[in-house]
């Protein structure tokens, strides 16, 4: 491949880009269609051309990904990972496309083989040098999730606790991604029974979304809720009843983005004055959070 046409493919893979982020997904894909056609006319056979091909339909797997277009996104990833297999210097885009096949599956629940796909993906990022451990975090908290659907509570917290240490170590305490990991944490093991772990894990999931988001921001109203629900487990139940308020007060605050949650917050919190035996209490909580749903 000569480099001027190494050159417009290039350019036709920043277009992709491009309108894929303003929206323009029709004219993305038709830019997309138009680099992949022509890699292939272009491609001898030679190493540098294989890649080239492989970039480009990696590019447009993506785009059909972001467009739910999933059964042909598997097919362009599928071909661009077979083209590339076994070539040492192409591991961190293999390492790319496993990850990417991974979601496809996870999104339709085909759980043996996104495991096997995010494996994959992992075994490759680790072997990089230096190697891509924010990658592996993110694919860690991915396969914890399947592993606890799965009912393998102790795999689960194993990937939850590596993603959480690559996130601590590589980001600090107050980042959003180290807080989402102390979340899942703190949430696999209240539903394992562990309460008391759970109050530390989403008491630290709490201050850390307080530093980096802010007490307004849903994700800080989902660790007061969490948290909440740590308390009145251990017995702390002032102090629930305080959390599960708060959460409501920011979620009130962010209605029309976040119904389904502020829905379950006030249930959970009914739930818990019930158990209280405050009927009266119960009962309000769930009156006014029907009464402002009503409105959004």
């Amino acid at each position: 491949m000569d480099s001027g046409t190494a050159n417009l493919l290039e350019m036709l893979s920043e277009r992709v880009l491009e309108l894929a982020n303003a929206g323009r997904w029709d004219e993305a894909m038709r830019s997309a269609d138009a680099a992949v056609e022509k890699a292939r006319l272009s491609n001898t056979g030679e190493f540098n051309d294989i890649v080239c091909l492989a970039a480009t339909l990696e590019i447009k797997g993506d785009l059909l990904r972001q467009q739910s277009y999933l059964e042909d996104s598997r097919v362009i990833y599928l071909e661009a990972l077979e083209m590339l297999n076994g070539r040492a210097e192409c591991t961190d885009m293999l390492a790319r496309i496993s990850g990417s096949i991974g979601v496809l599956y996870d999104f339709v629940e085909n759980d043996e083989e996104a495991i096997l796909f995010y494996e994959r993906a992992i075994e490759m990022y680790e072997r990089l040098d230096p190697p891509q451990l924010e990658e592996v975090a993110d694919i860690c908290n991915n396969l914890g999730f399947i592993y606890r659907s799965l009912g393998n509570m102790d795999t689960a917290e194993t990937l939850f606790l590596k993603g959480l240490e690559i996130c601590h170590n590589a980001y600090g305490k107050n980042h959003e991604k180290t807080a989402i990991l102390f979340n899942n944490v703190g949430a696999l093991y209240l539903k394992s029974g562990y309460d008391e772990q759970a109050r530390e894990m989403h008491t630290m999931a709490l201050e850390s979304r307080l530093e980096s988001m802010g007490k307004n921001h849903p994700d800080t109203a989902q660790s007061y809720s969490n948290l909440a629900l740590a308390l009145a487990q251990v017995g702390e139940s002032k102090q629930a009843r305080e959390y599960f308020e708060k959460s409501l007060t920011i979620y009130e605050g962010h209605l029309k983005e976040e119904a389904d949650e502020y829905a379950a917050v006030a249930e959970n919190y009914a739930e818990f004055l019930r158990a209280a035996e405050d009927t009266k209490g119960s009962s309000s909580v769930i009156k006014k959070a029907n009464k402002k749903l009503a409105k959004v």
